[in-house]
């Protein structure tokens, strides 16, 4: 795997592969993320970032000058503080025994991890979303393994985002979702008197109604996409698609 890219646009991109942002685990709900490793893959000048565990996939792509295909898995924790060394300036990356960093003299090396500790999860991911493109207007409903997801909507990032920046407010980690008759409505309750809900009305609405619950902070991944896609169906997995992103999320089962 060769390939030269802005070091910038690529510590950008190992950023937001890890999914930092605000998660429900055994410490409450507290600032972690998926995971600090990723899977890389380049064919051509595409190189597409993989992250993901049994419950989210995350799927980021950029446009390189390509060299050579090839695949890498590694911590980005080891190397975003190499890449925040180069700044702004075009990087050349390869990977051979190890993925090495270069540029004006300066060099960098950094191991590879044996594999993705979720890869077997990454690569489920991958086949269930290999036909999933993003459509500036949505019109396709995209099949999702043997089944078929039933609605379809578009929100600009920035409303998803005041909507989950809200729901964190209530500290229950856990988004209800409700899209009906062309509208789409999230809000948070942590069973108490705290409760925060959000109406949007999409630019685009297709398909058929549906309700869901889910976790994660996916308002930040897709932080830098203004138009993002979501398909959905009752109780089943949450798909956004972005112009170079996309994220799987497992539904969240009431009563968990």
């Amino acid at each position: 795997m060769i390939f030269n890219v802005d070091a910038n646009i690529l510590l950008n991109a190992m950023e937001d592969i890890q999914g930092k942002g605000l998660y429900l685990g055994d410490k409450g709900f507290s600032n972690s993320k998926l995971t600090p490793y990723v899977f890389m893959e380049l064919e051509g000048n595409n190189l597409t970032l993989w992250n993901g565990d049994t419950t989210c996939g995350l799927k980021l792509s950029l446009e390189v000058e390509g060299h050579g295909d090839g695949s890498f898995t590694g911590s980005a924790d080891t190397i975003v503080p190499y890449l925040k060394k180069f700044g702004k300036e075009t990087v050349a990356v390869s990977y051979s025994d190890f993925l090495s960093i270069t540029c004006d003299g300066k060099y960098d090396s950094v191991p590879a991890a044996i594999q993705h500790p979720n890869f077997d999860a990454i690569t489920r991911i991958r086949q269930m979303v290999s036909k999933v493109t993003f459509e500036t207007i949505p019109q396709t409903i995209f099949d999702f393994g043997s089944k078929k997801f039933e609605g379809g909507f578009q929100l600009t990032s920035e409303k998803f985002a005041d909507a989950i920046s809200g729901c964190e407010l209530v500290k229950s980690g856990i988004y209800l979702l409700d899209y009906v008759d062309g509208s789409v409505s999230i809000s948070s309750d942590n069973g108490t008197a705290a409760k925060f809900s959000q109406s949007i009305r999409p630019t685009v609405a297709i398909g058929e109604p549906a309700t869901l619950q889910f976790s994660g902070p996916l308002h930040k991944f897709f932080k830098d996409q203004p138009i993002i896609n979501f398909y959905v169906k009752d109780d089943f997995p949450l798909l956004i698609v972005g112009p170079s992103k996309i994220a799987v999320k497992a539904p969240h089962t009431r009563g968990d």
